[in-house]
């Protein structure tokens, strides 16, 4: 387990489906030096070779390739060991035009977790 798995706890909602938590500081700056922390949850759907993942409050949608230690570009990632995923891996367009913030506020679950089946089965 690396160091950026460590500080994120996973959640298998159903095959292949994941909640992602994990928190980080605040800038001291905004909360006047008191040490605060700010909760960042996504939705991940492992389809193996390739992860794509919706970040609740900052999107965009995301792409993951999971990779071997060796590889080019590899580097180290919190949900697979090692990533290699091309700058172009993302689209905020999606969010959007999939409507996935309401779907959040809907609590529909299913929805999103298909949406990001969908985006990796286009892989």
């Amino acid at each position: 387990m690396n160091e950026n798995q460590r500080r994120v706890l996973k959640v298998e909602v159903k095959p292949n489906c994941y909640l992602l938590f994990s928190a980080g500081r605040r800038d001291p700056k905004e909360t006047y030096g008191e040490f605060r922390v700010q909760a960042n949850v996504s939705f991940l759907y492992d389809a193996g070779e390739y992860a794509v993942e919706w970040e609740v409050e900052y999107g965009p949608i995301q792409t993951w390739h999971k990779c071997n230690k060796k590889d080019d570009g590899a580097k180290e990632h919190y949900f697979y060991d090692y990533d290699n995923s091309p700058g172009w891996n993302w689209s905020q367009i999606a969010v959007d035009s999939m409507e996935l913030p309401k779907a959040a506020n809907d609590g529909d679950w299913d929805y999103i977790f298909n949406v990001l089946k969908n985006w990796a089965d286009d892989r």
